[in-house]
């Protein structure tokens, strides 16, 4: 027999995947849509993992992406601050990407790995997988 998640592990999924954390309504509010039917995908994945290893690896994924917010409300130190070790450089900004970006940058990497783990999106209407910051913008001259 599989033990799935606990009810607190699928919060958390919901959470890193950037679902909407209060009750279903199948409407748009304030102009952004509910996630009525991407949601159903979340819960209908999470309750039919297939074995244990598929559990255990969900809740790894989960605690990476924990670990990885973690450092952006207290970053101390993290190895992301350092472009090299032997006579240690510090990271410096570079085309607008701080070491908290970089760590922004990772745990999208991890949230992605654990959308594909269960075959689901990523909440479209999270500011958490928005791109943003600097970029290519297009500049027209007339």
């Amino acid at each position: 027999m599989v033990l799935g998640l606990s009810e607190e592990e699928k919060e958390r999924v919901r959470y890193h995947l950037g679902y909407l954390e209060t009750n279903f309504a199948a409407s748009l509010q304030l102009g952004i849509p509910r996630p009525i039917q991407t949601i159903f995908l979340v819960e209908t994945a999470m309750s039919q993992l297939q074995n244990a290893y598929a559990v255990r690896r969900c809740r790894k994924i989960l605690d990476a992406l924990d670990s990885i917010e973690e450092q952006l409300l207290d970053p101390g130190v993290p190895l992301l601050y350092a472009s090299q070790l032997g006579e240690l450089k510090l990271r410096e900004s570079q085309r607008g990407s701080t070491s908290t970006d970089l760590i922004e940058r990772e745990y999208v990497r991890w949230a992605n790995r654990l959308a594909d783990m269960l075959g689901v999106p990523l909440y479209p209407y999270s500011a958490r997988f928005k791109k943003s910051g600097p970029g290519n913008v297009p500049v027209r001259t007339l």
